[in-house]
């Protein structure tokens, strides 16, 4: 076994967040060439970690490779937004069902961590969609599924669930983390696990709805 490099590990998750922030915003949009040299100077930082980074946003599907050293964004199609949130209906909605039936704690603990998001720092593009990504994840910690948990954050990689989020933002949709989250707490508390169900697939489809329109994959 090999020495663990912290010094190392913590600048490859620097450069990811910044390039991450970037496709985020738009900044870096679809079509956008990052190349590890030119990525390395802006940065201020080696080559190793920026290749570090660009390859879990290219596992994450957020990129692609481009030339010898480089990779570009990569634009987002219809059919991929589709699969996500068809991935998200077939979790979420059952998770808070349960969570309706469960009551008591599980239900508790959605409500704390809404209202422990609703202060937090939503300032960047970034801050607004783990605020977003969190109120989701806490219905499935709620659970004390490790197994649901799983799938949850295979579907909401930060990378992909980022690039969706950031195609919400783009389309100039301005979104209030409280209004549009305080009905699926509320079905969390309401002990009517077909209610919790419905609030929970029409936030989903809500959200599709918001995307504009992409060219086939």
């Amino acid at each position: 076994m090999k020495k663990i490099e912290l010094a190392r590990a913590t600048l490859a998750d620097a450069a990811y967040a910044q390039i991450a922030e970037g496709v985020l915003t738009g900044d870096l949009g679809p079509g956008t060439r990052l190349l590890m040299d030119d990525l390395a100077e802006r940065l201020g930082i080696s080559r190793t970690p920026v290749r570090e980074a660009l390859l879990r946003l290219e596992m994450e599907r957020v990129i692609e490779p481009h030339g010898r050293r480089g990779y570009v964004v990569r634009e987002l199609s219809d059919a991929e937004l589709d699969k996500q949130y068809a991935a998200r209906t077939a979790i979420e909605p059952f998770v808070l069902a349960e969570v309706a039936r469960r009551g008591g704690d599980a239900s508790k603990y959605v409500r704390t961590t809404f209202d422990e998001l609703s202060v937090a720092p939503q300032t960047t593009a970034m801050e607004v969609f783990l605020v977003n990504k969190a109120i989701h994840r806490a219905t499935v910690e709620a659970l004390e599924n490790e197994y649901l948990l799983s799938m949850f954050d295979m579907i909401w990689q930060t990378g992909i669930a980022g690039r969706v989020w950031g195609d919400i933002l783009e389309s100039g949709e301005s979104l209030n983390f409280a209004e549009s989250h305080r009905s699926i707490v509320e079905a969390a508390e309401s002990g009517d696990p077909d209610l919790a169900f419905r609030v929970a697939n029409e936030h989903i489809v809500a959200g599709r709805s918001l995307h504009a329109v992409h060219a086939p994959a």
